[in-house]
């Protein structure tokens, strides 16, 4: 008997590792993760690439379903993407609703960093707002909500559309909350549905780094927005 439940154990325990490893696996390919089950009542989804994303086939990832798409433009006051312009032309034969975004650092002054952008990204009709994407931290909140002002006051200018706000929950909690309330938010949640501290609600939802997407031969950020396709088209410009 004892042998018996020594074995039983064993092979329990062994089975316990494979699971965990089974798992792990599917996780780690992009295959598994657990936020699409919450992301399913979206939808309207879609995708945000930069250069990393290299040569994408865009008219095989439109077909895979998704709708609109996040390109990045640019960083700090001198980076541009190498493959904006591939991937804005791109993704605009594939029939794919746009929208540009920048990368917002602490090592340049605002003015210069939309100078920057704006340098990067056509005037168009029919492409959503602007994004700015803020994930850094350490610059004190005054002079980092004075820089961002003048960034934003730069793109909206430009473009005739209030910018989009990327953010996570620590750089939101800091900088953001109790400002800004006009502008739309576009949070990044890996885990669970959002839910930002202050109630606040959001427009886009980032749930996923690790997907896969047809067309695209890299890990991939997956998107879903909070409306339906026509409040979507609602966003874009004139």
């Amino acid at each position: 008997m004892a042998r018996s439940l020594s074995r039983n154990k064993i092979i329990w325990i062994l089975s316990a590792i494979s699971l965990v490893i089974m798992v792990s696996v599917l996780v780690f390919t992009g295959n598994l993760w657990l936020n699409k089950l919450f992301a399913l009542k979206y939808s309207v989804k879609g995708i945000d690439v930069s250069h990393y994303q290299m040569n994408i086939s865009w008219q095989k990832a439109a077909g895979s379903g998704i709708r609109f798409v996040f390109i990045k433009a640019s960083e700090g006051s001198t980076n541009k993407d190498a493959s904006f312009q591939q991937n804005w032309e791109g993704a605009k034969d594939a029939g794919l609703i746009r929208g540009a975004y920048h990368y917002f650092t602490l090592a340049s002054a605002g003015k210069m960093q939309a100078a920057n952008f704006i340098s990067c990204v056509p005037l168009e009709s029919g492409c959503l707002p602007p994004v700015i994407d803020l994930e850094e931290m350490g610059a004190d909140e005054q002079i980092f909500r004075s820089e961002l002002d003048d960034f934003i006051s730069a793109v909206e200018s430009r473009f005739g559309q209030k910018p989009i706000l990327y953010v996570v929950y620590p750089v939101y909690d800091r900088y953001i909350r109790g400002y800004y309330d006009d502008y739309p938010i576009w949070i990044r949640d890996m885990a669970f549905p959002p839910r930002l501290s202050d109630g606040r609600g959001w427009l886009f939802w980032q749930y996923c780094d690790r997907g896969r997407v047809e067309g695209i031969s890299t890990f991939v950020d997956l998107d879903v927005f909070s409306g339906s396709s026509n409040e979507l088209e609602a966003l874009l410009s004139n």
